[in-house]
């Protein structure tokens, strides 16, 4: 891949694909970094939707309805990268067409349903020869970084533990669209990603994996898991906890412990503005502690407020994506591939103990479901009722995603 040189009116022209929460809040990150960036183009199924974001944001608005509207996006010639703001359900089907088309890819997360998706983007993106990254913004953040460097540095002395909890009051019922098991809902792949991609991204692929947690069927098409605790067993013994859900407000911090101290990334780990620093001070117990303070970048004046915490934070996501188009890379250092692929993995084999399946997982995964540990103690269904799930979750993505992306707006 050819680098793409800074200077003169030649910025990174990006796509949107998606007209959603996140994808207006991406929008304004772009704006904010409107020196060496742009929006090209805003693709949604439903031509208002996209015009409306178009006008606030920038660039020219889809015109056709529905899937159409990603096509027109894919083929468009002042397209460089594409940013995929769907739901799950939806990220196969359109990072093939992206990476098909030669466009560049930042997905949001998850990046598929399971492990056999992504593996099949992973090798496309290969292929192509285009950057693919797997939108965990969390990674790009200057605490996470700086983090990450002192730690790798010896300041904690060996890294031997990591807690990480990201837990938030949710409505769970069949209205939620992250509540939905026909579109990839469920706190797992909503929320369980950040604490668990934190584990891995310092502490590799996991060995062991242990969930528990509990779980809710809003929808006839299957179960979703509400709360789950995750232990993670890797190389020499290190560990790592997660845990994550939808019943209350948790402490939302990640604590990574090594052989001489610890550092706690603070309430909201997933976008944090600042980490303590706390080195052994010669006896147990005793510490020198240090907070390190991180400025949120500043909200492009004139446009609609943010609709997530600490959107601002975005930025460092469309700097790392713009930086490694720039270089010629095919993987952002934050994000790997590999990595990606791991975390696939290591989320399947923890929905799998939760009872948690997909259509996309198979018939077999979604009936071995119904018998995981966590579902014993509930009511058992009929097997009239039970068969009947799973083949309303046996429907196709292509007709699900269409249903979730007119619902999303």
């Amino acid at each position: 891949m050819a680098p793409l040189e800074y200077g003169g009116a030649r910025k990174l022209r990006w796509g949107i694909l998606g007209t959603g929460r996140i994808a207006k809040d991406f929008c304004a990150a772009i704006v904010a970094a409107g020196d060496t960036n742009e929006i090209a183009m805003v693709a949604g199924r439903r031509p208002s939707a996209a015009k409306e974001m178009a006008e606030t944001y920038g660039g020219r608005p889809s015109t056709v309805e529905g899937g159409g509207a990603y096509e027109q996006l894919a083929r468009a010639d002042d397209v460089d990268v594409v940013y995929v703001a769907t739901v799950q359900v939806c990220h196969k089907e359109q990072l093939l067409l992206c990476l098909a088309a030669g466009k560049h890819v930042l997905c949001e997360k998850p990046m598929c349903m399971n492990a056999a998706e992504t593996r099949a983007v992973v090798a496309a993106a290969r292929v192509a020869g285009r950057l693919l990254v797997e939108g965990h913004w969390t990674q790009c953040w200057p605490a996470a970084r700086e983090a990450r460097t002192l730690i790798r540095n010896g300041a904690i002395g060996e890294l031997v533990a990591i807690a990480s909890d990201f837990s938030y009051p949710n409505k769970i019922d069949a209205s939620n669209t992250e509540c939905q098991n026909e579109v990839g809902g469920g706190a797992s792949l909503i929320l369980g990603v950040y604490p668990i991609c934190a584990a891995m991204r310092a502490l590799g692929k996991p060995e062991e994996v242990r969930a528990v947690g509990a779980r809710a069927m809003p929808t006839a098409s299957g179960y979703v898991d509400t709360a789950a605790a995750v232990t993670m067993r890797f190389a020499g013994g290190r560990l790592a906890v997660a845990t994550y859900g939808w019943a209350g407000e948790g402490a939302q911090q990640t604590t990574m412990t090594g052989t001489r101290g610890r550092i706690t990334l603070h309430n909201p780990a997933h976008a944090p503005t600042a980490f303590t620093l706390e080195v052994q001070a010669g006896q147990r117990n005793a510490y020198s502690r240090e907070v390190r303070e991180f400025a949120l970048p500043k909200h492009p004046p004139g446009l609609p407020p943010l609709l997530h915490p600490n959107s601002e934070g975005l930025i460092f996501e469309v700097r790392a994506v713009e930086e490694t188009i720039r270089r010629g890379e095919t993987e952002c250092e934050h994000m790997p591939l590999d990595a990606s692929m791991h975390l696939a993995e290591t989320m399947d084999t923890v929905r799998a103990q939760l009872g948690v399946a997909y259509a996309q997982d198979g018939l077999r995964a979604r009936l071995a479901a119904r018998l995981a540990p966590s579902a014993r103690a509930r009511p058992p269904l009929s097997v009239a009722a039970g068969m009947a799930a799973v083949l309303v979750g046996a429907l196709s993505s292509a007709a699900i995603c269409a249903v979730a992306a007119s619902r999303r707006g």
